[in-house]
């Protein structure tokens, strides 16, 4: 059973299904982070241009998808998303060393010169079962499952 099926059996978190405009069944939630389906103009011509990028968590702490990415596992993208949105939301600095292989992984990205935002991301990515995260350390590990248990707990 994975992260998705483990969590969507706990009532509490089991978001009510709603659709994207292409009739996609997404969740209306994630840990309690509400999915936006309406983008904003701005949102939608990044995604336009990012097509990569398959969702964000937003500034109004809310979880959007790409329409434009194909073969989107929505319910990764959510849990990442809403681990993301936790972690900036209780200003948590991770403290725990990336690996040369993630450091590598994410050399001309965003997350190169941003080693707080690349933690929060690879926890995020270990939470939704993102194979980037790469190989991850025993510390990672003890930081991912504190993480869940508070998305749990929210």
């Amino acid at each position: 059973m994975g992260l998705s099926e483990i969590i969507s059996s706990i009532p509490a978190f089991a978001g009510e299904d709603m659709k994207l405009d292409d009739g996609e069944d997404i969740m209306d939630n994630y840990f309690g982070y509400k999915v936006r389906n309406q983008l904003y103009d701005s949102e939608d011509q990044y995604f336009k241009k990012n097509k990569h990028v398959s969702g964000m968590a937003t500034e109004d702490g809310q979880i959007i998808f790409n329409p434009y990415s194909e073969g989107v596992n929505y319910d990764a993208v959510g849990y990442n998303e809403a681990a993301r949105l936790w972690l900036k939301e209780n200003n948590v600095v991770p403290k725990f060393n990336l690996t040369p292989e993630q450091k590598a992984t994410f050399r001309g990205t965003e997350y190169e010169n941003d080693e707080i935002a690349l933690k929060q991301s690879i926890l995020s990515r270990i939470i939704s079962g993102d194979p980037s995260a790469g190989n991850i350390t025993p510390m990672q590990k003890q930081w991912s499952d504190w993480l869940l248990y508070n998305l749990i707990k929210r």
